[in-house]
């Protein structure tokens, strides 16, 4: 199709692996530490008022 003859390279496969790990992190870390944090809060919340309310 484009003129390729052989399949990617195992060095650029690992490569492109890697930059999309990195750069997944750094853009959508932060929010989801900031969701889980919320998340455990409002758990743990939750597991207080059931304990103290029997």
């Amino acid at each position: 199709m484009f003129g390729r003859s052989r399949f990617l390279s195992l060095p650029m496969v690992i490569g492109a692996v890697i930059i999309g790990v990195v750069s997944g992190k750094a853009i959508f870390g932060p929010p989801l530490d900031d969701y889980w944090k919320k998340r455990l809060h409002e758990e743990a919340a939750a597991k207080e008022t059931d304990a103290s309310s029997n």
